[in-house]
């Protein structure tokens, strides 16, 4: 299907750079919007065809190791294969242990230039040897820490499985936490007319409570009140590999100065106490994160953290 789809996806492309530098939403959606090649791409989950169109491979190959993680798992494989965690001119190395054998076939036909190998490891160490990243998304997360180098910065799927990795080996290891934020970011985007891009400053807190308090659309306040902090929201498995990879992402290359929500090692801010990991608001620089402080709580954000402390410290 992507083959298929590849040049109706370049001629498309095409017609958005011919716009020229930073189009305005609304003209990217003039031309987008309508078509039929779109409507494919979003109905099959292939969005990340933009990026794999604009690769071309340049050194030699990161390793990323991917742990398991089903329809969620497979999603993030071909986001980073076509270039959407390290950019569109890193080739990667991809490790994977628990995966599909049909999806590691599809990666492998696909044609993705920037992928120059995939492995389908058969144990925690063989998975995570020699990867500089590493997604860990379900398995057994002590053995999973204890195959880790030291050097290898690691992402794992929610806070209390990120804390089992760091008790069991030296690697950095973060949480995976920014599902709910990306909902919240997509739900305001479409009711404002706007690009998911253009909407900064959604926090997932905890163990995942969206919170768009502080949110900004356009660069201005998202809310007219405070009065609706905290919306529903519901992830997909899209939207879940989408964190998953944006999460890398953000902590290999940086955030630039953006706010992105990471479930992070406590240490006594917002009233969290330590020895668990909480998800909280940072800015990245590559390879590291630092805490955004003095962050205002509506009431009902403040109670649900609370209600996420308590959890994570049993």
């Amino acid at each position: 299907m992507v083959k298929s789809l590849a040049a109706e996806a370049k001629a498309l492309s095409d017609a958005v750079d011919a716009l020229g530098p930073s189009p305005s939403y609304e003209k990217v959606k003039s031309v987008v919007g309508g078509s039929d090649t779109m409507a494919k791409v979003k109905e099959a989950d292939l969005s990340w065809m933009w990026s794999m169109l604009e690769s071309a491979p340049s050194g030699q190959p990161v390793t990323v190791a991917v742990a398991g993680g089903g329809a969620v798992g497979a999603a993030a494989l071909y986001r980073i294969a076509a270039g959407e965690m390290l950019g569109t001119t890193t080739p990667v190395s991809l490790q994977l242990l628990g995966a599909d054998a049909d999806v590691v076939k599809d990666l492998e036909a696909v044609g993705f230039p920037l992928l120059k190998g995939v492995t389908a490891a058969t144990s925690p160490a063989a998975a995570l040897k020699g990867a500089k990243y590493a997604i860990l998304l379900d398995g057994d997360f002590a053995a999973l820490g204890k195959a880790a180098a030291p050097e290898t910065l690691i992402g794992v799927a929610g806070c209390a499985n990120a804390l089992a990795v760091s008790k069991a080996g030296a690697a950095s290891v973060t949480a995976i936490t920014s599902g709910p934020q990306l909902a919240a970011q997509v739900a305001l985007a479409a009711s404002a007319g706007v690009s998911p891009a253009d909407v900064t400053q959604v926090i997932s807190w905890g163990t995942g409570i969206a919170d768009v308090s502080h949110a900004m659309v356009g660069g201005k306040w998202a809310l007219k009140t405070t009065d609706v902090a905290m919306p529903s929201v519901t992830t997909t498995p899209a939207i879940e590999a989408d964190a998953a990879v944006s999460h890398m992402k953000d902590w290999a290359l940086g955030s630039n100065g953006k706010w992105v929500s990471m479930g992070v090692p406590a240490t006594g801010d917002y009233g969290l106490g330590s020895g668990i990991f909480f998800s909280v608001p940072v800015v990245c620089t590559p390879g590291e994160f630092k805490r955004v402080g003095g962050v205002t709580l509506t009431p009902e954000v403040a109670a649900a953290l609370e209600k996420s402390r308590v959890e994570l410290s049993k």
